[in-house]
């Protein structure tokens, strides 16, 4: 009997020692865990206040700031001792699309090997973007905390626009010359890229304000919040986004009232739209009447018409090299050569990004950019059934629905060409599409 307490008291002391040596690297676990969503969610900040992250020393800490948090990532896996990596659809095309890149510059089919080489370290980082947030941001809790970040930042990026709409002396932050002569917004230089900014963050916010799971008291600061957003979009006068962001609330429509028990969704829906449009007759934007007016016949303008011409030339580039493109990133370069209209403006853009994708990668690298669009729908449908109750569904839809955004007002302008946007945009393509951890877990990889 006295053997048997002493074995026992022996086997329970060696499980405590056992215990208190696993739990610091738990301990450990866990912080770096925290740290990687942190970097996330900073990183993504700081593209946007960066003014997009259209300048060179901005894209550089992008890019670096990417490879650090893989190896945080990779040192978080080591910590654990288990490398589990969450599969997502999207990651067939991406790499697929990674593996014609590399054809085009290990065969020289690019017109300017250099250019297209920063271009692929650039998208390298968004890809790296996209992978980590599906592997941290994968169950209830850090998505709803996502969400209300993505919420938070954008409302205050919004206040920060309107400021200087009201309040502005000409310049970004009141500090920084504007460049554009006059069309920036917020922190951009370009007052369509604002938009687009705006178009992926909105969703979160109101989504908050319908869901169920949401507290009384929390929904009236998500739509307060949601109505002061949008009515930037209206305010940067951007015709694209604002056709992106009516898109982007029938969509929302449209999964609202999927399902039984939609009648409140619906109705907070509804009066969103009315709140949105009693801010907008406070405001009273001066020009935006006459901007939306040119919805009427969108072709009538000399800008718009150039966007036209612009295509009809790209196409021209697309017979000529119709499998491989001209080489990732090398739209604004080549473009002179087929341009068919005077102007002492430089083109650095087809203001279509699948139009521009198509000049560069070709057939090849156009088909991936659709198998990605589909995945991307498919996959995010389902994983939306239940985001009145769940938060992960929740933030899978406002996700969702801010992609849906960006994609349609890629149509009209170039929002895949600004580094911060197109960040994001992967950020959340991931978000749609990911698995939870409990899925995940059946099947480590």
């Amino acid at each position: 009997m006295l053997l048997e307490l002493v074995l026992s008291s022996s086997q329970a002391k060696a499980y405590l020692i056992e215990i208190d040596a696993v739990e610091p690297l738990g301990h450990v676990a866990r912080l770096l865990n925290d740290a990687l969503a942190a970097g996330i969610c900073l990183l993504l900040a700081f593209g946007a206040l960066a003014f997009g992250g259209v300048q060179e020393w901005a894209m550089c800490v992008l890019e670096i700031g990417a490879a650090l948090l893989v190896t945080v990532w990779v040192v978080r896996e080591l910590v654990n001792d288990r490398l589990e990596i969450l599969s997502n659809p999207l990651s067939v095309p991406v790499f697929l699309f990674a593996g014609l890149v590399a054809i085009q510059l290990l065969l020289h089919r690019t017109a300017y090997w250099y250019v297209t080489w920063q271009k692929a370290l650039l998208w390298a980082a968004y890809a790296m973007l996209g992978f980590l947030t599906a592997q941290c941001f994968r169950d209830r809790v850090s998505l709803k905390r996502l969400s209300i970040f993505l919420g938070v930042f954008g409302y205050l990026v919004a206040l920060l626009a309107i400021a200087q709409a009201f309040a502005g002396n000409g310049k970004i932050y009141w500090v920084v010359p504007d460049q554009s002569g006059g069309g920036f917004f917020g922190p951009y230089s370009n007052h369509s890229h604002y938009a687009g900014l705006m178009e992926m963050l909105v969703p979160f916010p109101l989504v908050l304000a319908m869901a169920d799971f949401s507290s009384g008291s929390m929904r009236g600061l998500y739509a307060f919040a949601a109505v002061i957003m949008g009515s930037t979009i209206f305010l940067s006068k951007s015709l694209g986004g604002i056709v992106a962001f009516a898109v982007e609330l029938c969509v929302l429509a449209i999964l609202s009232a999927r399902g039984r028990h939609t009648r409140r969704q619906v109705a907070s829906l509804a009066l969103f739209c009315l709140l949105l449009l009693f801010c907008l007759m406070l405001l009273r934007p001066s020009g935006l009447w006459e901007r939306l007016t040119q919805l009427q016949d969108p072709l009538d303008k000399t800008h718009a018409a150039s966007r036209i011409t612009i295509v009809e030339d790209s196409f021209k580039m697309v017979r000529q090299r119709p499998l491989l493109g001209w080489g990732f990133g090398t739209f604004p370069v080549v473009y002179p050569s087929f341009r068919s209209f005077y102007t002492d403006l430089a083109v650095n853009a087809a203001h279509n990004d699948f139009v521009e994708l198509l000049v560069e990668t070709g057939l090849l690298g156009f088909a991936l950019m659709v198998a990605f669009v589909y995945l991307l729908y498919r996959t995010g449908i389902h994983r939306v059934e239940h985001w009145r109750d769940d938060p992960r569904a929740g933030t899978r839809l406002a996700a969702l629905v801010g992609c849906t955004g960006l994609l349609v007002h890629s149509f009209f302008d170039f929002n895949l060409q600004i580094p911060a946007n197109a960040a994001l945009f992967f950020a959340l393509a991931a978000v749609a599409t990911g698995t939870t951890a409990f899925e995940g877990s059946r099947s480590p990889r």
